[in-house]
């Protein structure tokens, strides 16, 4: 966690004041010098080049003239071919929508959501859940709204309301709110910018970058009234960079992020001059959003050092919401939340999330437990919730041993889809790798909640802090002996 006094806020402050001048100062020197390229354009490339350069995932800053940062690598030739058949998909697709006829929501207003995920959006195979959530926040209100969510990674929509999930929104607003004639031109023009930019790109190999926003995503919007969307919602996934439409100057929507989860705050070390996977700051000074809705004071604060946008402290935020608890006769002894490193090095290194460490985390965890029932005679068990399931990027080593603790009858595994909010209303005893979300939940449902890592890198646990970070196996016991034992 960040904490900051004295001479070391000064140059904090220092060093924000210098970041932002070096931002707004910074030339607006374009890529390309055809006007074809509009400013909006121009702004997400800067965005996404940065995301994929050297000073993305470092503290230092960036020079100040952005068109001097490079991405990391160029383009191979076999993505870059799959790129434009990607388009050439997308082009045939509007085509054979040209003659699609205007549904009756044509005329209302959109709420466009981007950025969440199938697991998000869609629990026991509908989206009421998320549809209810968005009512709750008052997000949506009325039925003279349409509301749009983009989910890449499935092809059928599913309906509830006034809301409904789409592959692509750009390509749903021209099928529902354009007319066959501005269809047809929308049409031609984007075959006119899939020759132009196939030309210009192979000058300037970056440009594949915005290839699908350049030839679809710019026509549509653009054709949009500027009080036509009403809201403008997304996550933290889309943190390097929004979608277009949130470059858009003439635009009244309100533009929202909603982070999911409460660990985006650097974590604080002992040892602050080693380089660590830190994301740069500066991403948050240059974000087109009007208002960051977050879990937690400390992350209010830590965004507001960067972000002039408004931020409010909104507890959990999980597209579901908690009313209606199911009670259960299944209750949990002890509900633990981990964190599954990754397997590149260079993302771990200098941290906590390493192999090491997060073996170390449930090896410690199942031992107390294990201690516990021999010194009481009980059988109290453990149960593991892993963060994200587990891919090919992530460690092999620690799948295995999560393998082998689950054989030896130590753990039992929890699917990633179960309402966490249920879960932890169940449980005797809550156990997040730091500083994992789940834990802010279970303070918010009175249960007992804590943090834990025993790694040497971290400073000692400042008095008083909440949710409780416990440093040390022997404290962990006395602490799961004082909330499993002795207070039944």
């Amino acid at each position: 966690m960040n904490i900051v006094n004295g001479k070391i806020e000064c140059g904090i402050k220092i060093k924000i004041s210098r970041l932002r001048k070096s931002r707004m100062k910074s030339p607006k020197k374009k890529f390309v010098s055809n006007e074809i390229y509009s400013n909006e354009i121009q702004k997400l490339l800067h965005k996404k080049v940065f995301a994929k350069s050297k000073y993305f995932y470092s503290t230092k800053n960036p020079p100040k003239n952005p068109t001097k940062i490079k991405p990391m690598g160029a383009p191979s030739r076999v993505s870059t071919i799959k790129s434009y058949l990607v388009c050439m998909l997308i082009l045939n697709l509007y085509f054979i929508n040209i003659f699609r006829l205007k549904s009756r929501e044509s005329e209302k207003k959109l709420i466009l959501i981007y950025s969440l995920t199938k697991e998000q959006t869609i629990r026991d195979g509908s989206i009421k859940s998320l549809h209810t959530f968005l009512k709750s926040k008052g997000l949506v209100k009325n039925s003279n709204s349409v509301v749009l969510i983009e989910i890449r990674n499935i092809l059928w929509g599913k309906k509830y309301e006034k809301s409904r999930t789409t592959v692509d929104i750009p390509l749903r607003i021209y099928i529902n709110n354009f007319s066959p004639s501005l269809k047809v031109i929308c049409w031609f023009s984007m075959c006119k910018r899939f020759f132009i930019i196939s030309q210009e790109q192979r000058r300037n190999p970056q440009l594949i970058l915005v290839l699908k926003e350049f030839i679809f995503d710019k026509v549509v919007y653009s054709e949009l009234g500027s009080g036509q969307v009403k809201k403008l919602i997304t996550t933290q996934s889309n943190i390097a960079y929004q979608p277009l439409i949130f470059e858009y100057e003439n635009f009244t929507a309100k533009k929202f992020m909603i982070w999911y989860s409460s660990n985006s705050v650097p974590i604080e070390y002992k040892n602050k001059k080693l380089e660590r996977f830190t994301i740069n700051p500066s991403v948050y000074i240059d974000m087109r959003i009007d208002e960051h809705w977050v879990w937690t004071e400390e992350h209010k604060n830590y965004l507001s050092k960067y972000s002039k946008a408004t931020i409010l402290v909104k507890q959990s935020l999980m597209f579901y919401n908690s009313e209606n608890l199911n009670a259960s006769s299944k209750i949990i002894d002890v509900l633990v939340f981990d964190v599954t490193p990754m397997d590149n090095i260079g993302i771990t290194r200098n941290s906590i999330f390493t192999k090491r460490e997060c073996i170390n985390f449930i090896n410690e965890i199942t031992t107390c437990v294990k201690m516990l029932n021999q010194t009481n005679s009980t059988v109290y068990r453990v149960k593991l919730k892993h963060k994200r399931r587990f891919s090919k990027n992530h460690s092999s080593d620690y799948s295995k041993f999560i393998d082998q603790k689950v054989r030896n009858f130590e753990l039992d595994i929890i699917e990633s889809h179960q309402n966490l909010y249920d879960l932890i209303s169940n449980s005797k005893l809550v156990i997040g790798f730091p500083f994992t979300s789940p834990v802010v939940i279970g303070q918010e449902l009175d249960k007992p909640s804590i943090f834990y890592c025993s790694s040497k890198s971290l400073p000692r646990a400042r008095k008083g802090q909440e949710p409780t970070l416990i440093q040390s196996q022997t404290s962990l016991y006395s602490y799961m002996e004082k909330v499993l034992v002795k207070s039944t």
